[in-house]
């Protein structure tokens, strides 16, 4: 399994420029190679970033699949919504993007369920997303695989679980680790001087998946790179 590679950089913006640089390589790598780039978006402040500098690149938007990591269990139209943010910031091609089916009269699990049956009938029965990008949140968690939580030990690809930390207290449907370590690039973005004991502990391996649930992040043929800024990574 491929070990963690950490880089720091000055400040959010330069962690958000090198995501950005990663992508667009990515990016055209994937179409060269396999005629479309499948990616899983994810939320949060330092993913706005990303997303501000990529609506500015030159990318073939035709030929970007989009799936997201996780995402609350609510509507794209709330502020709330990882799925919102990014059809808010991003061109994103509608036909090859698939938000969380939240608006449906499903529950959570059966939204979870759902949200598997499309990325299976998109991509096939063992789905292998070209980059997954991710952040950690102070708690340790990663996507809604949140310490302590039914959702660690899901042998899916997609679950839902209830609510953890951070508001608002809704369920989330999330990848698990079996999609997640299936990925060919898993890129993840964390800052903020909150995130750096547990960045301390990740980088150590110390605890368990349960605990500090970014450890579980481990991609069986692909590569693992965190991204941090100086604050979460002195």
């Amino acid at each position: 399994m491929m070990q963690p590679e950490f880089l720091t950089f000055p400040d959010p913006d330069a962690v958000a420029a090198e995501a950005a640089t990663r992508f667009l390589n990515l990016a055209e790598a994937a179409i060269a190679a396999r005629g479309q780039f499948v990616v899983a978006l994810a939320g949060g402040s330092t993913p706005e970033r990303l997303y501000k500098l990529l609506a500015t690149r030159e990318l073939d938007w035709e030929k970007i699949v989009v799936f997201f990591s996780d995402d609350r269990f609510l509507s794209p139209a709330s502020r709330f919504s990882n799925a919102g943010l990014a059809l808010r910031l991003l061109p994103l091609n509608p036909k090859i993007t698939y938000p969380v089916p939240a608006e449906t009269s499903l529950d959570a699990a059966e939204c979870a369920v759902q949200y598997e049956r499309e990325l299976v009938a998109a991509l096939g029965p063992e789905p292998r997303f070209d980059l997954i990008l991710l952040g950690m949140g102070d708690d340790g968690h990663t996507a809604s695989l949140f310490p302590g939580k039914e959702a660690l030990t899901a042998r899916k690809l997609v679950t839902h679980s209830t609510p953890g930390v951070l508001p608002p207290p809704v369920d989330r449907i999330t990848f698990t680790f079996l999609l997640i370590n299936a990925a060919r690039n898993v890129l993840f973005l964390v800052t903020g001087a909150n995130k750096k004991e547990k960045v301390v502990r990740w980088r150590a391996g110390e605890g368990s998946v349960s605990t500090l649930p970014v450890l579980g992040v481990a991609p069986t043929e692909g590569t693992l790179t965190v991204l941090l800024d100086e604050a979460a990574g002195s």
